[in-house]
């Protein structure tokens, strides 16, 4: 029997997402081969923003995919971003999305082509290696096939309970991963995951966050009897994590635009770590204004379009 995915840990589930996108799209100058499924939405606006403000945000040398699954809007980043990436962490839960994510990288990596602007030796010879299988032997070696990329990782784990980096990050991306937080750690749990997202974060540097609407909780909580109990005792709303954010110090820089897919055009919001400022441990600072809210009733679940 399928495993039920309570995480969120569905299995193609960018295939779901990509359904209505570009049959192929490529960088505005063509240098870069990428799938043939589009660009994932959601990495297109946020590198339309970088380009646009990236002098009044950190160098993005290190990158947190909190929640990463098979990887697509990571992968795509790495191909499109600056060649300025040191060091790329994607974060699942789910052994099984952390293989596919490991093999997605390789494809990547074995389909990647020289940038045109490219004046090495190596760019000026290169040779895809498939061709030797396709157009019968011929004279060209191999070369830098069997090397992935070093600066790339994947790894399985529970990021808010894993070891903090030392380093810390420029950009965190959490997209729609705070739901399935929510539902299976509790208030406690989500606010866990925010105040660690919000100390990781290198001044100046941003977090990209896609929330699910409260909406969507209602269906995803009938996954399980432990997500309905879960959900009948959270508090603390989607709507306040924007809130929450600003708290532990980030500041709020709106919405840059929203994903496509049947069910899936949620906001894709930004929020930056000012250069000046040092994290803000808030819980002993106030009482959160939820702790007294009341439970509010949800009645028979709305058909929405998604549960993801």
């Amino acid at each position: 029997m399928p495993e039920v995915p309570v995480h969120g840990n569905f299995r193609r589930y960018y295939g779901m997402r990509s359904a209505g996108a570009a049959a192929r799209a490529c960088s505005a100058e063509e240098e870069v081969y990428l799938p043939r499924d589009g660009v994932d939405e959601r990495v297109r606006c946020l590198l339309s923003w970088l380009s646009l403000h990236g002098a009044e945000v950190r160098r993005i040398e290190r990158v947190l995919d909190i929640g990463c699954n098979a990887a697509k809007p990571l992968l795509e980043l790495c191909q499109l971003l600056p060649n300025s990436l040191m060091y790329v962490l994607g974060v699942d839960i789910d052994a099984e999305l952390v293989a596919q994510a490991r093999a997605a990288l390789r494809q990547a990596w074995c389909e990647r082509q020289p940038r045109t602007r490219e004046t090495t030796v190596a760019a000026m010879q290169y040779f895809p290696a498939c061709f030797s299988s396709l157009l019968d032997p011929l004279p060209f070696d191999p070369v830098g096939t069997d090397t992935l990329p070093a600066h790339v990782h994947f790894v399985q784990g529970d990021w808010p309970r894993m070891d903090p980096d030392p380093e810390g990050f420029d950009l965190v991306l959490c997209l729609a991963v705070s739901k399935w937080i929510h539902l299976n750690q509790g208030d406690d749990g989500l606010f866990l995951c925010l105040s660690r997202m919000a100390s990781q974060l290198r001044p100046g540097g941003l977090v990209a966050l896609e929330i699910q609407p409260w909406r969507s909780y209602e269906q995803a909580r009938s996954l399980s009897k432990e997500l309905r109990a879960s959900h009948a005792r959270l508090r603390i709303q989607p709507d306040d994590i924007g809130w929450i954010l600003e708290c532990l110090g980030l500041v709020s820089l709106g919405s840059i635009g929203h994903g496509t897919g049947h069910g899936f055009q949620r906001a894709l919001t930004l929020f930056q770590r000012p250069l000046e400022a040092a994290h803000v441990e808030v819980s002993s600072k106030f009482t959160w204004p939820w702790v007294a809210r009341p439970r509010q009733r949800a009645g028979r679940p709305k058909k929405i379009r998604s549960i993801n």
